[in-house]
């Protein structure tokens, strides 16, 4: 009988565990790098989308020539927007959605004029904050876990942002 392969139970009971740990860890971490992306995804285009809605109701209300034009403008910078996750359109996404954001602005503007023009009692809020802020509120805000014990951390586990 050979007293070494005894042993080596040890390490080959430990070598086992590691591999099933380090299976289980790849596993957890996919899962997770796959629902954070999934909702920066959502977060990223939630604006976009509510910024299209609005310039589709625009557009079909036919409000003033300047705010149709400037509608089917935004538009048509919002449908030249890539929907894919490579490096190139990820910077024509950051590039982009800055001047749609700008003429979106400008159009707010306007018609939160109009508005005003013809109800001076309107509590209507037609500003881009306002915009930002109900799609912050539909998307969530997107907090990761933070390592370091001197950031500060949001109250909820990760489970309830995701």
């Amino acid at each position: 009988m050979d007293f070494d392969e005894i042993l080596d139970l040890e390490e080959q009971f430990y070598r086992e565990g590691f591999e099933e740990g380090r299976h289980e860890n790849l596993t957890h971490n996919y899962l997770e790098g796959k629902q954070y992306g999934l909702q920066v995804g959502f977060q990223r285009y939630i604006l976009l989308g509510l910024i299209e809605g609005i310039c589709h109701v625009v557009k079909s209300q036919k409000i003033s020539p300047a705010a149709y034009k400037n509608a089917c403008l935004i538009l048509d910078m919002v449908s030249e927007i890539s929907l894919g996750n490579d490096e190139i359109s990820v910077q024509a996404y950051e590039g982009n959605i800055v001047k749609v954001r700008n003429k979106f602005r400008l159009l707010l503007l306007a018609l939160s004029r109009r508005v005003k023009e013809r109800d001076q009692q309107s509590s209507h809020d037609l500003s881009f904050q306002a915009v930002e802020k109900m799609s912050k509120l539909v998307a969530g805000e997107l907090s990761g876990y933070v390592d370091d014990e001197a950031a500060e951390v949001p109250s909820q586990s990760q489970s309830e942002i995701w």
